[in-house]
């Protein structure tokens, strides 16, 4: 699928499962590195990468509101 295949409408919704994924990963950031289990890592592992792959599209990111973006920027993936 090209950028321009991927409609608003996807964007918008794909926005909610996204954000369940961004606090996931600050969940288990805010856990230290040496005290994550191997599920937490390979959790936080697919988070992170399903949010990267999100951002990548432009619909989705015009579909996420100022407070939405922030949160995903603070990440810095």
């Amino acid at each position: 699928m090209t950028d321009a295949e991927y409609t608003a409408d996807m964007g918008a919704a794909d926005v909610p499962a996204t954000m369940e994924s961004v606090s996931i990963v600050e969940t288990i950031r805010a856990i230290s590195e040496s005290d994550r289990t191997d599920d937490q890592k390979a959790e936080l592992f697919r988070n992170e990468g399903h949010i990267v792959i999100k951002m990548a599209w432009t619909e989705f990111v015009k579909a996420l509101s100022s407070d939405q973006k922030a949160k995903i920027d603070a990440l810095s993936l």
